[in-house]
């Protein structure tokens, strides 16, 4: 009997792998391309926790809503979405950004928003009408304080809808008119030191993205999926692209309106947000320099009515409270966010004098959440009924 040598059997099962391996990527394949195809949020959720496992349901059904939303007339709506590093955020925002009516907005200088001179390139020009797509905008971190600081102040011109810029010269001067919808990306670092609410003060809304299973995460990256790039990634962009345009033809013939009671919910709880999120700005021996004046919560309410009709476009989508309830709880600062529930849980909190805890219901009771009784602070009666509903559709 012959028998083949060990070293042609082994050449043959190496030969045979490649061929194998091309099987089951082309099977795989054309069934996610399928599945995403059906543009339904379903689909795109299990393809997502199938091949990314970085699926935040909830948050993904807004960006998804957000983009909608831009073919929705209305005020300005600049939201950032943040979360940890390689934390699948970008995978959508990615997609997003193939729409034709989206423009990447990457990396920003205080030049290039001003625009140069009249017949120059601008890049408010560029993004005019658009969604800006800005993916990471962790960068502006490693640019000086003085140069951050101007950046954001100009971004505040822009939100505000003109940006007039003198240039010192005789056809330095340029006025530009722009508007525009941004979802901004970025890292917590920008939550942490509050950096947007110092220097741009209240003009967006937040979003955090929550991280799945990071070992899923972790394990699924080393497995180093050779369709990722060039078949699953371009499939999520074409389903979510059709997502959007389908919603769009929606829109133009039947366009989204909310309830009355959606409506009065929006306007209550963007009031409540915007009370609860305003600073209080203390020098650095915790003096308030100035008594603070809460916010009023008009950009909130057109934000959150702009964003609660695009969730109304989307078929898979019930409850549109539960998902507004979700940006005001991500739009207050953490640490607020979690003394409030504790002034729920137990009536009244007491704290010693000079700590963080005492400082937190100082800036409570300064924004007019919050009584001093005794030694200790409760909500204000009048809020707490409110409040506890807001909360209420956290748990």
């Amino acid at each position: 009997m012959e028998t083949t040598p060990n070293s042609e059997r082994n050449q043959v099962i190496i030969d045979e792998q490649p061929q194998q391996l091309a099987r089951e990527t082309t099977e795989a394949t054309l069934e996610v391309v399928q599945k995403v195809r059906e543009s339904r949020l379903s689909t795109l959720f299990e393809v997502l926790s199938q091949y990314l496992k970085s699926i935040d349901k909830v948050a993904t059904t807004i960006v998804v809503a957000i983009a909608i939303a831009h073919c929705i007339l209305g005020e300005m709506l600049w939201v950032r979405l943040y979360g940890g590093s390689r934390s699948g955020k970008t995978e959508l925002l990615r997609a997003i950004a193939r729409h034709p009516d989206s423009a990447e907005l990457e990396v920003i200088t205080p030049a290039s928003i001003r625009g140069g001179l009249e017949g120059g390139h601008k890049l408010l020009e560029r993004i005019n009408g658009k969604l800006a797509i800005t993916k990471d905008l962790a960068s502006i971190l490693t640019i000086k304080k003085e140069t951050r600081n101007e950046l954001f102040g100009l971004l505040r011109n822009v939100k505000d809808g003109k940006l007039t810029a003198d240039f010192g010269t005789k056809d330095g001067y340029v006025a530009q008119v722009a508007r525009f919808d941004w979802i901004i990306g970025t890292t917590p670092v920008f939550a942490q030191y509050r950096q947007f609410e110092d220097l741009l003060g209240a003009r967006y809304i937040d979003l955090n993205w929550r991280t799945g299973n990071r070992e899923e995460m972790t394990y699924q990256a080393m497995a180093n999926n050779p369709i990722l790039e060039t078949e699953i990634r371009p499939a999520i962009a074409e389903g979510v692209v059709k997502l959007i345009d389908r919603a769009k033809i929606m829109q133009q013939f039947h366009p989204a309106e909310l309830r009355e009671n959606t409506r009065q919910i929006i306007m209550d709880w963007a009031d409540l947000t915007a009370r609860l999120r305003s600073p209080v700005v203390r020098d650095a021996h915790h003096r308030v320099r100035f008594h603070p004046e809460p916010e009023v919560g008009t950009d909130l309410a057109q934000g959150f009515e702009r964003i609660a009709k695009g969730l109304a476009l989307i078929p898979d989508v019930n409850n549109i409270e539960l998902f507004i309830a979700r940006l005001c709880q991500d739009s207050i600062p953490y640490d607020r966010r979690e003394l409030i529930g504790k002034l729920l849980r137990e009536g009244t909190v007491t704290a010693n004098d000079g700590g963080a805890l005492y400082f937190n219901l100082e800036d409570l009771r300064l924004l007019g959440a919050c009584d001093k009784v005794d030694s200790g602070y409760s909500l204000k009666p009048e809020l707490q009924g409110r409040i506890s509903l807001l909360f209420g559709q956290w748990e």
